[in-house]
């Protein structure tokens, strides 16, 4: 019986109070046949002194540091233990996360009824802090790349198993991203294999995403607003290599979730040249760009007319 090699590729940076559970996860899986590649994006924590004591019993965990000569970040640090793994099949997990003991053997015997994909995908778990893990249900859709394309991101990095061929064929992850590693990775992985990957929606969860809170939004939203400019101009490229240029009109809803939830936090600079992306690479119509500028900038003098009142209320009630 085929018995394939997975390859396991861990970013990290200042995980060592996380990364153990990650890595035990690993270790505890049914099926055995991993290799379990760990790289440190240069942390300063005892991240080295965690993953040398557990290479001190299992030679199939390897730890790696991020090359110089490569950006900093997870996206850096995946594509370089993509370089050095050996596997057939590879999979991307986060220093936080883990893997279901069965999640290995369930896998691969569904990639052995399928070996002609590029890439598979299985439901993932996603857990709170202090909460109890909830079912990620993935919906049974017509068309995920324009799911993706609108904003609707079905699954994490860690649900999906890349043939290695396939995925180093892509490049892996643009490393300059701050955010949005993950729809740009699949949208590009998807419009590369020409539909040939499967989404499995009804197997049991097999990875557990911990989720965190996001403690600094004005930091978030720069990052945002910085990945976006990239990523618009990136995936409309794409878009248009791939004879889909009418496909871009679903990309506006990354401008609703983004000044739906974060432009609060952000500059008035920053937000008007995210805005101005999604105008420039004709996702939005000349009367709309100017009808949601005109809308932001009433917003912004009225709310510094109102801080101005309530400034002068309290001056008032000061003195009485």
């Amino acid at each position: 019986m085929h018995n394939p090699l997975v390859s396991i590729i861990i970013p990290t940076y200042n995980r060592a109070h996380t990364i153990g559970a990650t890595i035990d996860s690993v270790i505890a899986q049914s099926y055995q046949n991993w290799e379990c590649l760990v790289v440190d994006d240069r942390g300063e924590d005892t991240t080295l002194e965690v993953i040398e004591n557990y290479k001190t019993t299992d030679a199939r965990i390897n730890y790696l540091i991020r090359p110089t000569t490569s950006p900093k970040g997870a996206s850096a640090c995946r594509n370089y233990g993509l370089s050095q793994s050996k596997g057939e099949y590879v999979i991307f997990l986060d220093s936080d996360d883990v893997l279901m003991t069965y999640c290995l053997k369930e896998r691969i015997a569904k990639i052995l009824e399928n070996t002609d994909k590029d890439f598979w995908v299985f439901p993932m778990y996603i857990q709170n802090e202090n909460q109890p893990k909830e079912t990620v249900t993935i919906p049974i859709s017509e068309n995920y790349l324009q799911d993706f394309l609108s904003c609707k991101v079905h699954w994490g990095i860690m649900c999906t198993t890349w043939n290695a061929h396939f995925v180093k064929k892509i490049k892996g992850f643009n490393e300059f991203y701050p955010r949005l590693n993950d729809p740009e990775v699949h949208i590009r992985a998807m419009l590369a294999s020409k539909n040939n990957y499967s989404v499995f929606t009804d197997c049991l969860p097999d990875s557990i995403y911990m989720a965190a809170a996001i403690n600094d939004k004005y930091k978030f939203a720069i990052n945002y607003a910085n990945s976006l400019k990239l990523f618009i101009p990136d995936i409309c490229k794409e878009l248009n290599v791939n004879g889909l240029a009418n496909d871009k009109r679903y990309l506006k809803n990354y401008l609703n979730h983004y000044f739906l939830n974060f432009y609060q936090f952000n500059s008035r600079i920053n937000n008007t040249n995210v805005l101005a992306v999604f105008y420039t690479n004709k996702i939005i119509s000349f009367f709309l760009y100017l009808k949601i500028l005109l809308l932001y900038y009433l917003f912004l003098i009225f709310n510094a007319f109102l801080k101005k009142i309530k400034q002068g209320l309290h001056k008032l009630f000061k003195k009485i």
